[in-house]
């Protein structure tokens, strides 16, 4: 059963990568909890801070490429010795060595299509799905962190003002226990 949880943050909003980065420095040295954030591009160096550990993409990527592998061997082997076996040439019926690019071109295709597929999921960007948007400009260029109240809300904003930022607020951040996206529209209270 899927369990929604609301918890009650704090939404800081940044317009610079580096005065995020800035304060979530000062917010890991007064040991505040960062629920999420969200930058209109990659930042480098944000993942150590967020404790964010290496993604396991690489994983998927090598298992789904060897289901092509897999996929491509089977569908040779079976076109070239059950379904249609020819003789071209005195060349025997199972050429190992033609299979090769065939073999690699499917591994790459599974592999890409697959990771693909796979970030799409966990990121919950499938068709239709409905985007939980804590700013609408966290799209275009700022920069969202948002931290767990916990009680220690006006202490929180005060470090993030004190950090550069530019719109600081209450909200409550939306999360769930489903390993993937949630199929469902999320309403959110604004305050």
């Amino acid at each position: 059963m899927i369990k929604i949880k609301r918890t009650p943050a704090i939404v800081a909003i940044f317009e610079d990568d580096d005065l995020l980065k800035d304060a979530i420095r000062a917010g890991n040295d007064k040991k505040y909890k960062v629920l999420d954030c969200f930058t209109p591009f990659a930042v480098h160096g944000l993942e150590p801070l967020l404790g964010i550990k290496r993604s396991n993409l690489a994983v998927a990527a090598f298992v789904f490429g060897c289901i092509g592998f897999l996929c491509a061997g089977t569908m040779m082997t079976y076109d070239m010795r059950v379904d249609w076996p020819m003789d071209i040439g005195g060349k025997p019926t199972w050429p190992l060595t033609s299979f090769i690019p065939i073999l690699f071109e499917w591994s790459v295709l599974f592999s890409a299509l697959g990771m693909t597929f796979t970030f799409f999921w966990i990121c919950g960007m499938f068709p239709g799905a409905e985007p939980v948007l804590y700013d609408i400009r966290q799209t275009d260029d700022r920069f969202v962190l948002i931290y767990e109240d916990a009680g220690r809300g006006e202490e929180i904003k005060e470090t993030m003002r004190q950090n550069g930022v530019v719109e600081v607020r209450n909200e409550d951040f939306i999360s769930h226990n489903f390993p993937g996206p949630v199929p469902l529209i999320l309403k959110r209270n604004t305050r």
